[in-house]
């Protein structure tokens, strides 16, 4: 093959190596005449006492138990609002907090464990409520509430292990998100001493817990990998794609850990990053351009190349995407994280129909620029 296009094909052949509340209506203000004012006497309604407040509350955990959840969240919030004693409506909300995650109603329950861990500190549902919060705001993306709760639950002497790793779990993922990469690296550094100390997640599927700081192990490698641009093309492009690839195949490494606890949620907000990672390399590689003074029909190879070489790419983001949407099918899982992997799904799709018709179109054969790339194997790579 000429030297031109040995030239041409180079950063190919390098890029082989990333296969491997309704409001009451308005009351119009009615003046009466002094002598027709009517004179009421303040009611008086008797508070309910703490019998009657025990056996709301014991009535909407029976309907707990019978997965009356909307009844059970009924009952709590009457408790929560009528009873003067503290630790009862820390007890009601606590409870109201979890009918509403039962009923699927998140922005609810996370707002019954909030008024309890910011006016009922001392309770001893303190601890469980920042859990449970700490959880919530991650499913919501509310990725600065999550790491602030995730501050107040690691701020207590007594927390059990578990507790503290799913806390610096939190905290480290509500910093990455928010771009804090140092942060939750930190984060993550003292939630992997824990992990290896007790031997956790050595035998069987991983706990949910863990699942979490293998996402944001991830979430950290895929930012770095992404931190490393191929273009402009530098002039050790090699070496840059290599770093480049080996990030992405250390983050999937990460997603795929967390997948392995089996939990429909991380394991579809893992498999969606994966596929993401392939998606985002292959606009990247497809935004090289050709050399600069290459002529048409170098160009056109170039081109031609580019989409034979990186459709790969787009079958392996497409093929994790599909994989996705599927445990959400199946799980019936369905976070924002499954909806963007129908989206993206449909978007790799297209691409790939796209790359076809290009492939098509182009004057270069398949077959021609099959045997090109083969060629180029065989020869000593050219100097930039």
């Amino acid at each position: 093959m000429p030297r031109s296009n040995a030239l041409l094909l180079a950063p190919l052949l390098a890029l082989m190596a990333c296969q491997k509340s309704v409001s009451e209506p308005a009351v119009p203000h009615l003046e009466l005449e002094p002598e027709h004012a009517i004179r009421l006497e303040p009611i008086r309604v008797a508070a309910y006492t703490a019998e009657e407040l025990m056996e709301e509350l014991e009535l909407g955990r029976e309907h707990m138990l019978m997965s009356r959840h909307g009844a059970a969240a009924k009952s709590f919030e009457r408790v929560a609002r009528r009873a003067g004693d503290r630790n009862l409506i820390a007890l009601a909300l606590y409870e109201a907090g979890r009918a509403y995650e039962a009923l699927g109603d998140r922005d609810a329950a996370v707002a019954r464990y909030e008024a309890l861990t910011s006016k009922y500190p001392e309770h001893e549902l303190y601890k469980h409520a920042l859990v449970r919060q700490t959880r919530l705001d991650g499913y919501l993306e509310r990725w600065k509430a999550m790491e602030q709760a995730a501050d107040l639950l690691l701020a207590l002497n007594d927390l059990p292990v578990m507790d503290r790793i799913e806390g610096l779990g939190a905290k480290g993922l509500g910093a990455v998100e928010q771009g804090e990469v140092e942060r939750a690296t930190v984060a993550l550094g003292k939630a992997q001493a824990l992990i290896d100390e007790h031997r956790f997640g050595r035998a069987g599927a991983p706990p949910v817990q863990l699942a979490q700081v293998a996402f944001l192990e991830g979430e950290i490698r895929r930012i770095k990998s992404e931190r490393i641009k191929l273009t402009p093309v530098p002039p050790n492009f090699g070496q840059v794609l290599e770093a480049r690839c080996q990030g992405l195949l250390d983050a999937q490494s990460a997603y795929t850990e967390a997948m392995r606890s089996r939990d429909a949620y991380w394991s579809a907000m893992a498999g969606y990053r994966v596929g993401e990672l392939y998606q985002q390399l292959h606009v990247e590689a497809m935004g090289i351009p050709p050399p600069e003074h290459a002529s048409l029909s170098q160009q056109q190879l170039f081109e031609a190349a580019m989409r034979l070489r990186y459709r790969i790419l787009l079958e392996k983001g497409l093929k994790m995407m599909d994989a996705t949407v599927r445990l959400g099918e199946r799980t019936g899982e369905s976070s924002e994280w499954v909806t963007r992997a129908q989206k993206a799904k449909a978007q790799l799709e297209q691409a790939l129909e796209d790359e076809q018709r290009a492939l098509k179109s182009s004057p270069h054969a398949e077959e021609d620029i099959r045997a090109a790339l083969e060629k180029l194997k065989g020869q000593p790579k050219p100097t930039p």
